[in-house]
């Protein structure tokens, strides 16, 4: 049972959001200095959607994401502000004894690299089979079907022979799929998914990315994280923009893509080579106070560098879509930004996907 029957059945309501963040502060203390790594990011997840956080290496996305079920290393990192709700449990008040019922059980995670989420000593079955008698009280042979069908879910073949194989046996992306697995064995509400489709070509790519959009259907929530505007125009119901350990765009996709209205979230387009292979990188100091990215903007003002982030601002006049961005603020003209050009529109992306998707 998974996402709003579960919710029903526990009294929660299946309207509200699944996940709630307020004001999430994170940072992490060096010998030199204490970095900001997340710094005051708020959002919603709802049941059954998949929301993308998106921004270049270094912008905050994993931080925020290992601190919502504290698998942040601490120390040297420190949750210094801000609310975790999780259907209505506050995640950064438990303790780590009943956290521990909720992580891999109602929340999963999927990483990066799969070669370092699975133990080479023992068999991808034993490894699902154990994420499965973990949170759910069921014999061994139970658990062993339950694994071949999680295996045959995420689209490995034979998998009631490959059970007994181990992961050094397995492709890349077959390793991914394997991992995938082993986060929904529990069935759980909410998949992180932190850049689960960078490590492989782009045919397994593209198969992930279908596995995934299969999953949601099912009323599992996904937060994703990526730098991939493909896997982003292909998998988001929103998309939040992060960027110096801030979230300075917010909007369902197909506004945000459209008509990308901070002027980093353009810098991020247009990094974009129609591969989605060039990563932009943070450049230089990021400022602590008002604009995060105002050093790097060609349209900084000097209200920029106000005491605290720019206010969100509605984009074209949708509440849904908002950039903190003082430019669009009622008393000022977003002219110069808005006729300099804008990124790749998500029918172009998704195109560009479709065509890959066939080579």
């Amino acid at each position: 049972m998974t996402g709003p029957d579960r919710r029903h059945d526990m009294g929660t309501n299946p309207d509200d959001p699944l996940l709630s963040i307020e004001e999430l502060r994170t940072h992490i203390r060096t010998q030199g200095e204490t970095v900001r790594a997340v710094d005051g990011v708020s959002f919603d997840v709802a049941s059954g959607e998949t929301v993308c956080l998106v921004g270049e290496s270094g912008s905050g996305k994993s931080v925020t994401c290992e601190s919502l079920t504290g698998i942040v290393p601490r120390p040297p990192a420190e949750i210094v502000r801000g609310s975790i709700s999780f259907d209505g449990l506050p995640l950064a008040d438990l303790p780590e004894s009943d956290l521990c019922q909720i992580r891999g059980d109602r929340i999963a995670h999927v990483f990066q690299n799969p070669q370092s989420a699975l133990d080479p000593v023992y068999t991808v079955g034993d490894q699902v089979v154990e994420a499965i008698k973990l949170h759910r009280d069921v014999g061994s042979d139970v658990a062993r079907e339950r694994a071949i069908d999680h295996l045959r879910r995420v689209g490995i073949p034979r998998a009631e022979e490959r059970v007994d194989d181990y992961p050094h046996k397995f492709s890349g992306g077959m390793r991914q799929r394997v991992a995938i697995a082993i986060a929904l064995a529990p069935d759980p509400d909410l998949l992180i998914a932190d850049e689960p489709t960078t490590a492989v070509d782009v045919t397994v790519q593209a198969q992930l990315i279908e596995l995934l959009r299969d999953l949601t259907g099912s009323g599992l929530s996904i937060l994703l994280v990526t730098h991939d505007l493909r896997v982003v125009a292909s998998l988001a119901d929103r998309v939040l923009v992060m960027y110096g350990g801030t979230i300075v765009e917010r909007g369902p996709v197909e506004e945000l893509f459209d008509n990308p209205a901070h002027p980093y979230t353009r810098a991020l387009f247009e990094s974009y080579d129609g591969i989605a292979r060039e990563e932009r990188s943070v450049r230089g100091e990021i400022p602590s106070d008002g604009c995060r990215f105002r050093r790097e903007c060609p349209y900084s003002i000097e209200a920029c560098a106000g005491d605290g982030q720019p206010e969100f601002y509605p984009i074209g006049g949708r509440q849904s879509h908002r950039a903190s961005c003082v430019y669009y603020a009622p008393e000022r003209d977003p002219t110069p930004i808005v006729e300099d050009g804008r990124g790749n529109s998500l029918a172009e992306i998704e195109t560009e996907t479709r065509g890959s998707d066939d080579d």
